[in-house]
């Protein structure tokens, strides 16, 4: 009963913090209200879920997959989930708003229309890459299973991560379309990336919508959110859908579309696996399973998770071993999760992330380092404004997402992408001025 009530004890503190940040303060610190908005579920609420359906964490593992008895790893979990609340506690009381507080900040600029047609075409540019990557047809990729074109002979791997990486532009295109009322460019965006993700039966189309609009509503609403009737609706459908999308990609296209197995049962039992081995269990399943791994067999990746990002800029191959494979590849190996078409589609979780990457017991001193960053992140947010400033914000909520599933290096390398893609733009931009400026000056 110990580890039942410590896990009711960090719920509700969760729970409390989450009231605070996003309701009565309006998500005025944004990184930090988004990040509870999403860890305060999946990593605080869900356990007690979990306990009371499957008995605690299920194992990941595909040759091994059982339900965790040993008490010691569920204490080292749910002290890394003290140590991040009592971090997000120190700093919610010292960020404290004033009772009457004057402006944060200027407004956020943004760039000149023109270039939301660049950005758009970039991203169309990237959709079309997806498409032909998998060597298949849009009507054939509209009736194809989730990753049967890996097993397609004409499947190009390094174009479709070229792809993604276009594709991972969306937010930014969104929050800037919607900060400057473009309904029409937003609208050409949204079609788009719902093309995108009937084709790819994936799910970021869905986050990388809600991430860009989430930040530039923050904007528009001068530093704030109002989580109105409507908008709570909105919050709960995406959590929804996001939740049990596994159901439309995978029951829903074979029984609909392809005219395969029965609808009612095949729905009843995937959303029984969804509540237990599913997506949304997952961030808790396999947080756990990696404690279980580095605490009870040893298993790690020393540093990973610095080495990941700190050699970012480095082809693994041409690092000289100072960047490893991705921590995704190495820990879906680890549990014989994925073959080696799929490697890395299995991520230990934040907890299992900090945990392989600098042992259960270093991890501790980098988990109460979070709380903090995301301290800098909330100020930067309301003081800042730029190229850096509009990656980051309009990526936040997707970010956060894969870095609390464990996915460090799409986390990052997405928002450093989009800033090197909007510096060029500037740049082009900046260069096109100089060149028709003088021509204009004379005609006028």
């Amino acid at each position: 009963m110990v580890i039942e009530t410590i896990e009711f004890m960090t719920a509700a503190l969760g729970c409390v913090l989450l009231w605070v940040n996003a309701v009565r303060w309006r998500f005025r610190n944004f990184a930090t209200s988004v990040f509870l908005l999403c860890y305060v579920p999946l990593f605080c609420v869900y356990p007690i879920i979990g306990r009371l359906l499957s008995g605690g964490a299920i194992s990941i593992e595909a040759q091994n997959s059982f339900t965790f008895t040993d008490p010691q790893i569920y204490y080292i979990y749910q002290i890394y989930i003290t140590l991040i609340l009592t971090g997000c506690v120190v700093l919610t009381l010292i960020s404290m708003p004033r009772a009457n507080p004057g402006p944060t900040s200027a407004p956020v600029n943004c760039s000149p229309p023109f270039p939301l047609i660049w950005l758009l075409v970039t991203l169309g540019f990237g959709i079309h890459l997806y498409i032909y990557s998998t060597g298949l047809s849009v009507s054939e990729l509209l009736i194809a299973s989730r990753f049967e074109w890996f097993l397609n002979s004409n499947y190009s791997s390094p174009l479709s991560v070229i792809a993604s990486y276009l594709i991972a532009l969306a937010p930014a295109l969104i929050y800037l379309c919607a900060r400057q009322d473009k309904k029409i460019f937003l609208f050409i965006v949204l079609l788009l990336l719902i093309g995108y993700g009937a084709l790819s039966k994936d799910r970021k189309w869905l986050i990388f919508i809600a991430s860009g609009l989430l930040a530039a509503q923050y904007l528009k609403m001068n530093y704030k959110l109002k989580l109105s009737s409507g908008g709570l609706i909105w919050l709960s459908l995406f959590a929804v859908v996001l939740a049990f999308w596994q159901v439309a990609r995978g029951v829903l296209f074979n029984a609909v579309i392809n005219d395969e197995g029965d609808l009612a049962s095949e729905v009843y039992l995937m959303m029984e696996h969804l509540l237990t081995r599913g997506d949304l269990p997952y961030y808790y399943n396999a947080s756990v399973t990696a404690i279980h791994l580095n605490f009870n067999e040893g298993f790690s990746i020393p540093l990973g998770l610095l080495r990941r990002q700190l050699f970012f800029f480095l082809p693994v191959d041409f690092s000289f071993g100072l960047k490893i494979e991705d921590i995704s590849a190495i820990f879906s190996d680890a549990v014989q999760g994925e073959d080696s078409v799929r490697r890395g589609n299995m991520p230990p979780g934040l907890i299992g992330l900090l945990v392989v990457s600098f042992e259960w017991w270093g991890g501790l001193i980098v988990a109460l380092g979070i709380p903090y960053v995301l301290h800098i992140v909330d100020k930067l947010f309301r003081r800042q404004s730029g190229i850096v400033h509009i990656a980051l914000i309009s990526n936040f909520l997707s970010a956060t997402l894969l870095l609390l599933r464990g996915d460090d290096s799409s986390a990052t390398y997405f928002i450093i992408f989009t800033i090197i893609v909007l510096f060029i733009f500037k740049v082009f931009r900046q260069t096109l001025y100089t060149k028709t400026t003088p021509v204009a000056r004379l005609g006028s």
